[in-house]
């Protein structure tokens, strides 16, 4: 008998759970994690068994989605109802709306992405591969479903929100800001007028390491006794008030991005849906700010944590703060299974 074959397997299935461990190796995927068919003759049925190949990914890209839903929900709502300003002079947001609607977002995204590890973010992915245990060979296919589910939230939301749009700013005209009735903010991300793009590449690298830094203390179970994971099921909530913390603190001046995919996702999107060239070129070509900017904030932040609190297996307490390890594949290695062994102990990451 084969013994990587789960007891009680009928032998019609073999071949396919064999498929099914070569294809989720060649996606970096744990190709022994094991396969959830708990529904109603689930084993006689083929989604089941693609969704069980997939899973990670899948609730991931679900789980960017609907973030996004909700964080571009907000914002259109308080920029929208800005045209019955006559009838309800109040509106029906403002920015605490926003930066609580993307707290929101982040916070339920993370419920529904539980399988994946709910990283919902390319940076936050790639600070938990350098510092964590997460492989790196999981990157590639996590980092285009988080693109993906970002610019499928963005088609969804100006699908909802298309009515509205027209009636604000005209039928069919789509303009990007600085420009009178811009509603491209919805989206996705730019600077005030008055923020240099250097200055807005600040900002967002000190909100996204800020971010990173609060993630990795959550999930830290060596300082403190592990205070932080005391209420591990707590951790989405505590990411909503992180979220809306940062919005509520720093992000006016450049809409707070803190992540690649939910810019560029939902800026792919406005240019399909006719937002047109300016969506790239406006605020001295600053699209690629919000998509490089987080990656350099998260690997900031993730580094000072390590620094200054962090005692378990990291590079930054490898030798020369891990500057040792770029020159020794054995010490490098090593430090690597240290962070993936410490990974597999926490409940929440087994099998990812």
């Amino acid at each position: 008998m084969d013994d990587t074959l789960p007891l009680g397997r009928p032998s019609s299935f073999r071949s396919d759970y064999k498929l099914r461990q070569r294809i989720r190796q060649r996606l970096g995927l744990d190709p022994k994690a094991p396969e959830k068919l708990n529904g109603y003759r689930a084993e006689e049925n083929l989604w089941p068994h693609i969704r069980s190949i997939f899973q990670e990914p899948m609730a991931e890209f679900l789980g960017v989605t609907v973030a996004v839903m909700f964080g571009c929900g907000a914002v259109a709502q308080a920029l929208l109802s800005k045209a019955q300003a006559e009838s309800y002079p109040d509106n029906y947001g403002d920015w605490g709306t926003v930066s609580f609607g993307w707290g929101f977002g982040i916070m339920i995204g993370i419920y529904v992405a539980g399988d994946s590890g709910a990283y919902l973010n390319p940076a936050l992915t790639l600070a938990h591969a350098v510092y964590r245990g997460f492989s790196l060979r999981k990157v590639p296919v996590y980092f285009f479903c988080q693109f993906l589910g970002a610019f499928v939230g963005a088609l969804l939301t100006y699908a909802n929100y298309v009515s509205a749009i027209d009636f604000y700013a005209g039928n069919g005209i789509r303009r990007v800001p600085p420009a009178e009735g811009a509603t491209a903010q919805i989206f996705v991300t730019f600077p005030q007028t008055f923020v240099p793009v250097a200055s807005a590449f600040f900002s967002e690298v000190f909100a996204t390491g800020l971010l990173t830094l609060s993630v990795f203390a959550l999930k830290d179970d060596t300082s403190n006794g592990g205070i932080a994971r005391a209420s591990n099921n707590w951790f989405p909530l505590k990411m909503f008030f992180i979220y809306a913390a940062i919005g509520t603190c720093y992000g006016w001046e450049t809409a707070f991005a803190t992540n690649p995919a939910r810019d560029f996702g939902p800026r792919v999107a406005c240019s399909i849906l006719g937002y047109g060239e300016a969506l790239w070129t406006n605020a001295e070509y600053y699209f690629w700010v919000p998509l490089v900017a987080p990656f350099v904030g998260a690997i900031l932040g993730g580094f000072i944590y390590d620094f200054f609190v962090y005692t378990g297996a990291s590079p930054v307490n490898g030798p020369w703060l891990g500057i040792g390890l770029l020159f020794s594949r054995s010490e490098e290695q090593t430090n690597r299974d240290a962070r993936q062994e410490e990974w597999q102990k926490l409940p929440e990451h087994q099998g990812n």
